[in-house]
Formats: C-alpha cells, structure tokens, sequence
C-alpha cells in the first residue's frame, strides 16, 4: 500500500468575503466550527493506515479564526510532519494562539498580508491594516517561528508602481524566508470580476517583483514564488511535482494515482496520459524547469519560436517572457 506523504486541510471560515475571493467559504460559528473539526477527525481517523505525511499545509478560508479549543483538537490529530505549515491572517492570532501552533507543531505560518498599504488593504476589503500586518508578523518572530512567508499581490485597482515598490521595500525589511507575490486575478462570481485588467501594467509590476526580490537575495524558483535558499513550500512543490495528496475539509481536492476527487463528491478518473500533461504543465511553473525528455510526442515548436520555452542542457524551462504566459503554454500540454 503506497502512503500517502502529503496533507491539505481547507478550513472554510471567514470573518468576511473579500471581494476578488472565488474560493468557497462560510461564516465561523461555534457550532459549524466544531462540526467541521469533527469531520475532519473523522476522516483523519479513516485514512490514517495510510497517512505518513512529509508535509501539511491548513489553509482556508482563515484558519486562524478557529478558537483555541478547536485549534487543539485539530492540530492534535494533524502533526507532526516535517514541513508543518499554516495560513494565518493578520489580527486574527493573539500570543494564546502563536503559542499553541508552535507547541503542537506547527513550523511554518503563511501569512496573508496582500498589501502594506492601508488604502489598498481597504480596497481588497482585507480586515487588518498595514499596522497590524507588522505587529502580527512580530508576534510570530517572537514566539519563536523561524519560517514564515508573507502573501502579496500586485495589480491592485489604483494601484501604482511605486505603491508596489513601497509594499515590497516593507515586506523585505522583515526578511520573512518566504515571499509569495501574486497577481491580482479576476475570478468569475466576484465583485472584481469586471475590472478591466492593464497588461502592461501587470508585467511592469511583474519586472519590478522579480528585480525587487531577487536582488534582496529570495529564490525565484515558481512563478510567482521567492524563497530564501532551503526554504522553498515543499508542499507546494509536491503539488507542482504531480505527487499524491490527500485533501481534507470542503472543497479540498484529493489526487491518489488515477483517482482525483473533492470533499463535496465529485470524482474525475484520471489516464495516465492526463497525469503526465499536468505534471509538464505544472512543472513549467518552476524556474527550474522540467526534463526535456517529458515533452517528447508533444509540438513545442511554437513555444520555442515564440520565445517562451527554452532548452537548458537537458531541462525544458519558461523564458523571462514565458513567465508572463505560462497559462498559454500549458494549454499545449493539457
């Protein structure tokens, strides 16, 4: 029986809706916050014969608004794992809570910042300001996590590129391990989703992510990810590897061989053909590239004069240009 080594549990809870959200969530009463714990135990208990994790990663939603009770109970069945991550939000951990993730192993906090600009925090309709973004991420330092990851994201509405620069020049001062700088993306059903996108703008903010960060030291080693060396997600990058994971919680997707399959029922029956697609296309997404050998039977020749794959050695890999397009190139593989 082949185990099982990595872990995603979604919690659904939310204080409010952000309006560029499109991921499923719920308001975080007692009653639906025990519930939800209770079914996740549950299913921990079900897989448990196959469950070794190398890495766990509790995203949401907000994690962070579980109450300490239920945040025991949770992390007491979850850990260890050597890579232990969790999603928390601004003003939403206290020192009880910090030292509760640290005591019941949790050694990785992914912290969702977005911006360090209070008026475009207000536009995201983000519940925190840039001051309490700061104080949080002091509150984790010092009860003792060495690895922490700032989320940040460029191609606001309004936003300019010196604001950009600004929230970057702030985010670099605090020398997190990890920086993960997103593009804003219009997703359909919410409030943004008719905001006209400015390209051009977006790419300049791009450049300026790219320069900013590698030039303070980060690894650009994903798109849209930067990591001090040794620190890279290894959660993420079993993802962008193809490797089995189990998924926990509404609307997390679990993948085990050929059987892919979300909380909510949905199931999908995968090919081997269909996996080794995805494992190109999700391997482009690392600077790093995949084996070139991988992209045999496939017509890449497009790519190449288009300027947006390159041959490295024996590596196949994005170029500058095919960062800006790495959807467009994965549609030749899927």
């Amino acid at each position: 029986m082949e185990l099982i080594r990595h872990l995603y549990i979604h919690v659904p809870f939310c204080q409010s809706k952000c309006p560029y959200c499109a991921f499923y969530s719920a308001p975080g009463t007692a009653t639906a916050m025990t519930g939800f714990v209770d079914n996740v135990l549950a299913a921990l208990r079900r897989w448990s014969s196959q469950l070794a994790p190398q890495t766990i990663f509790i995203g949401g939603g907000t994690p962070s608004i579980l109450p300490v009770t239920e945040m025991r109970r949770l992390l007491t069945a979850t850990g260890p794992a050597p890579e232990f991550t969790l999603e928390c939000n601004p003003a939403t951990v206290d020192s009880e809570k910090a030292r509760l993730y640290r005591q019941l192993g949790v050694n990785r906090i992914s912290l969702g910042v977005q911006s360090l600009d209070d008026a475009q925090l207000r536009t995201l309709g983000r519940i925190h300001t840039a001051r309490q973004a700061l104080e949080t991420y002091r509150l984790l330092r010092a009860t003792g996590f060495a690895n922490l990851n700032l989320d940040l994201m460029f191609g606001l509405p309004g936003q300019t590129p010196a604001q950009w620069r600004d929230t970057l020049r702030q985010a670099i001062a605090l020398q997190p391990e990890h920086i993960s700088a997103y593009s804003l993306t219009r997703e359909d059903g919410t409030a943004f989703a008719d905001l006209a996108p400015n390209d051009e703008l977006e790419r300049e903010l791009f450049e300026i992510t790219m320069k900013t960060l590698t030039g303070a030291g980060y690894r650009h080693y994903e798109i849209s990810n930067f990591a001090r060396p040794g620190c890279e997600c290894r959660h993420n990058i079993a993802y962008w590897e193809g490797a089995d994971y189990l998924g926990l919680g509404p609307s997390a997707v679990s993948t085990i061989g050929l059987r892919r399959w979300t909380e909510g029922g949905n199931e999908e029956q995968l090919t081997p053909a269909i996996k080794r697609a995805e494992r190109i296309a999700f391997g482009l997404r690392m600077l790093d590239g995949i084996p070139a050998e991988w992209a045999t039977g496939f017509d890449i020749s497009h790519l190449l004069a288009d300027g947006l794959v390159q041959r490295r050695g024996d590596r196949l890999q994005l170029t500058r240009r095919g960062l800006f397009f790495a959807d467009e190139v994965a549609e030749t593989f899927v």
